[in-house]
């Protein structure tokens, strides 16, 4: 249910995170002309720091020496490339035991200043129909956005937190094999007043208040998306509720009683839209919820007993990978599951992939295998080059390894384990 995540790792010597082989850490000064980057592409003011990039996540060091950590737990958990998929409690317990035996983080250490909570199911009918159906939340106006790449998506922003719904299946259909419809929703928190009211400062005490405690939360945030329900049997009505529906089906007679301040008004007809739907329609944002709910219950693992301490591997079935076959590039380690089923290192395409979806990944992979020579080429020879680089570090392991071991000679180990 975890996603993305903002956190300052306390108590943690930065050299030990610069030492780390797994971290390419650069900083943000423009290294041929020493100026210290100050605004980003966005236009806003940025605190110089180290960076590193390891699987979706990104690690930044201050001058202050303040660590930290951003990125989606999720997309780490398949190696950086996706979020498409069933990340269960078991999968998000064994990614803070990753993130532990491979950077010394433990989640005590981690106080989270972002957090997102969010499920994906497959909805009672499409996706765009049910996003394009959503038009207030309480008495938010939406964001909507929309692009091939990334998605089909609606967000509302309250003062400490965003609802965002999404084709989650649009964003990775073009890369991946995805024959279904894919609904995300989630909760966005950006302050954390809601979750220090439970007692949550930190990813140990999410640990230890449960990730299944958020449903209702889920839930209740899903009913409060005003929705107006397509299988509405019109032709049953009497003349006035069809007039009524009619208007209800419009967005903007909602925006226009929020306003001119006719909340009575905006409140009656809301309540309305509702007895319509609930005596003739498919009732498809309850059906939607009992999905939900039915799914938090399953990625909770409700019927088995989890015990993170003993957790030794992430061989773990969850919904969608008997589809989709987990393989990762020899060299870099990231997933390459969109590339072809008999490819083993990252390739043009798994780049451009990467390039598209995760701007961060994509750089860190430039700045290890692109040389200096090609880094005012246009993006093609880029990607050429990049691939070649990575191709040439997976044969000089092989080579290396034939001159450590020549195939003639006598392997021990070998015999040992005959």
């Amino acid at each position: 249910m975890t996603d993305y995540i903002k956190i300052i790792i306390k108590n943690l010597n930065p050299a030990i995170l610069e030492a780390n082989l797994l971290l390419d850490f650069y900083d943000t000064v423009n290294l041929s002309t020493g100026e210290i980057k100050t605004i980003n592409r966005n236009g806003h003011k940025v605190t110089p720091s180290k960076n590193a990039t390891y699987n979706g996540l990104e690690f930044k060091i201050y001058d202050s020496g303040t660590i930290t950590l951003a990125g989606s737990l999720h997309k780490y958990w398949n190696n950086g490339a996706h979020n498409y998929n069933d990340f269960n409690n078991v999968a998000f317990l064994w990614v803070l035991r990753d993130l532990k035996k491979k950077f010394n983080i433990e989640p005590e250490q981690c106080i989270l200043k972002c957090l997102e909570i969010g499920i994906n199911i497959f909805p009672p009918i499409h996706t765009n129909v049910i996003i394009d159906n959503c038009f207030l939340h309480k008495t938010k106006t939406f964001e909507h956005k929309h692009n091939s790449d990334e998605g089909n998506y609606k967000q509302w922003r309250h003062s400490q937190y965003i609802i965002k719904l999404y084709n989650k299946a649009l964003q990775y259909k073009k890369h991946f094999d995805i024959d279904t419809e894919i609904m995300r929703f989630e909760i966005k928190y950006l302050k954390m007043q809601k979750l220090n009211e439970r007692g949550i400062y930190s990813l140990q005490d999410l640990v230890n208040y449960g990730l299944h405690n958020f449903k209702d939360e889920v839930l209740n945030e899903w009913q409060n998306v005003l929705y107006y329900d397509n299988t509405i049997q019109i032709d049953l009505l009497s003349t006035n509720l069809k007039r009524a529906v009619l208007e209800y089906s419009n967005n903007n007679y909602w925006t226009r009683l929020l306003a001119n301040n006719q909340t009575k008004n905006f409140t009656y007809h809301r309540n309305q839209l509702k007895k319509i739907v609930s005596r003739n329609s498919n009732k498809v944002q309850d059906l939607t919820a009992e999905i939900i709910s039915k799914k938090i219950d399953f990625v909770n693992g409700k019927t088995i007993h989890i015990d993170h301490l003993t957790i030794k591997s992430k061989q773990i079935v969850l919904e969608y990978e008997n589809k989709i076959k987990k393989r990762l590039c020899k060299v870099t380690g990231l997933n390459i599951s969109m590339q072809k089923d008999n490819s083993n290192s990252l390739s043009h395409t798994g780049l451009k992939y990467y390039y598209k979806t995760d701007k961060k990944v994509f750089a860190q992979i430039k700045r290890r295998y692109l040389s200096s020579r090609w880094s005012s080429s246009d993006f093609e020879t880029q990607i050429i080059e990049i691939a070649h680089n990575i191709r040439n570090a997976k044969n000089n392991q092989k080579t290396k390894q034939v001159r450590i071991y020549p195939p003639e000679q006598v392997n021990f180990l070998s015999i040992f384990a005959q």
